[in-house]
């Protein structure tokens, strides 16, 4: 899946959760763009907190539009919404 870098939208990049079978590895390989570095050059998730399991029981088979998760990862701020939307933005940007 490519990762769409979006300066235009205030966003470093944005993509949609379903074209990824696990929500961490959408997660992984958004940053990876953003800080353009290989996705094995960054810490695993649970090394910064979170929970790939339960980042996947959240937002990986429903919608709940009301579901909200930003976290910090990387140098970046990631954001989860309930629509099956990702975001990944500059920290302090």
């Amino acid at each position: 899946m490519d990762n769409q870098r979006d300066g235009n939208a205030g966003s470093v990049v944005s993509v949609s959760l379903d074209g990824y079978e696990e929500v961490a590895v959408a997660v992984t390989s958004a940053v990876a763009t953003a800080a353009e570095l290989n996705p094995l050059d960054l810490p695993p998730l649970a090394d910064v907190g979170v929970d790939p399991e339960a980042l996947e029981t959240l937002f990986g088979t429903t919608h709940d539009q009301s579901l909200s998760f930003t976290f910090r990862y990387a140098g970046h701020l990631v954001t989860l919404a309930g629509d099956g939307s990702l975001t990944v933005d500059e920290e302090g940007g």
